[in-house]
This record gives structure tokens, C-alpha cells and sequence, in this order.
């Protein structure tokens, strides 16, 4: 007699079946099965969710989903179908999106970064990425304003290396690996960067790009 969570997982992904089976490559037959042991319902509508906001961005991108490795796939899966925050949840489905088109872009550690951010820190990264778009190395002093640099999401960007931060003593640049202020003798100046790590993190988390280059938007 099939399980009854079994075959409810099986059903609510079949509008997405297509997705499911080109993203999950040899895991698809499983997927329904895996569903139902870990997920109660709305972990399951969650994960729709994702696969769905998924599937539309690779179409309006214009692009064709490829299996997306296990190792990254399981991982979103399981975060995406816990994340109930709507622009987070976004960013998984964005994610995925990258992952199953141009696998070269999501780097495995972006999944534990993404995992770590609040809605509050992801408002913040992008925030700060937003505002420096027009800079090549994205200095963020220009741009903090009311940025409480001590609070938890501010130092939450530092610890993930999204953030990186030097140190101009008496004209001469110093980078500083720990987080914890230095000790030093003179005149210091302190800079904040964006980090290409975060750039890429950023535009990783953010849906495909279509063929003209622009991306799409989603939010629900």
C-alpha cells in the first residue's frame, strides 16, 4: 500500500514534473519518496514554491534546465523547503535557477552563506550592492550612512567574508584579517568593501539573465 505522504508529494510536484526531472537528473525517481520522509505539508508546498518561482525564471531567461549535482541540489532542497521568509525563499529559487543553467556560477559554499542570512542581512547585502553598482571596487564608506556597523547584521557580512575591511595608517593601506579592531601606532583610517566573493554571491542569488542580459524579477 503506498504511503499516503508519498503519493501527496508525488501529486503536488507534478506541474513541475518536467523541472523536477531535468534539475534532479538521476535523483527524480526519489524526489516524491524523499519529500514525504523529511517534509511535513508545508515543507512540501515550500519546495512546489521553489520549483515553480524556478521553473518560470528559466523561461522567461529563455533557458533550458540541466541536472544540477547532488551535492548543491539536496542542500537547496532542504533549506528552500524551511524558508518562509518570501525574498529569501526567492533567492533559493534564483539560486537553483544558476545551479541547473550555468553551474560555473554557484560555488557549493553560497549555499551555507545564503543558509546564515536573516531577511534583515539579505536587505543589507543588497542594499549595499545596489548602491555600489557605478564603483569598480565597490567602497562601501560612501555608501553606509545609516549603517549600524556594530549591529549583528553588519558584522554578520564581515564574518561571512562579504564584507572586507583596510586600514590606512599614515598613508599606508593595511589589511586586517581578524574581525576584532587592531592595535596600531598612528593615524588609521578604516575602509569597507563589497568583496568579489559577495559580488558573485549576490548575483548568484538573483534570477538568471535572459539573452538581452537583463534579469528577471520575481517575488512570489
Amino acid at each position: 500500500m503506498a504511503d499516503p505522504l508519498t503519493e501527496l508529494a508525488k501529486h503536488t510536484l507534478a506541474p513541475v514534473g518536467d523541472v523536477v526531472k531535468r534539475i534532479a537528473g538521476p535523483l527524480a525517481d526519489e524526489i516524491g519518496e524523499s519529500l514525504a520522509l523529511i517534509a511535513r505539508p508545508y515543507r512540501i508546498a515550500l519546495s512546489l514554491k521553489m520549483f515553480q518561482k524556478t521553473q518560470r525564471m528559466l523561461k522567461e531567461a529563455q533557458l533550458t534546465a540541466q541536472p544540477v549535482p547532488p551535492r548543491l541540489f539536496l542542500p537547496m532542497l532542504d533549506a528552500a523547503s524551511i524558508e518562509n521568509d518570501e525574498d529569501l525563499h526567492t533567492k533559493w529559487s534564483a539560486l537553483l535557477a544558476n545551479a541547473a543553467s550555468s553551474p560555473d556560477r554557484v560555488h557549493p559554499s553560497f549555499i551555507e552563506v545564503l543558509k546564515q542570512l536573516t531577511p534583515h542581512d539579505a536587505r543589507l547585502l543588497d542594499k549595499l550592492y545596489t548602491a555600489t553598482n557605478d564603483q569598480q571596487y565597490r567602497l562601501l564608506n560612501q555608501s553606509l550612512g545609516e549603517v549600524d556597523e556594530y549591529g549583528i547584521p553588519f558584522q554578520n557580512l564581515k564574518r561571512l567574508g562579504l564584507i572586507q575591511i583596510t586600514y590606512d595608517v599614515d598613508g599606508m593601506k593595511v589589511r586586517m584579517r581578524s574581525i576584532g579592531d587592531p592595535y596600531v601606532s598612528g593615524e588609521m583610517k578604516e575602509f569597507h568593501w563589497l568583496t568579489d566573493f559577495a559580488v558573485a554571491f549576490i548575483e548568484a542569488c538573483r534570477p538568471p539573465k535572459t539573452i538581452e542580459g537583463e534579469g528577471t524579477e520575481h517575488g512570489s
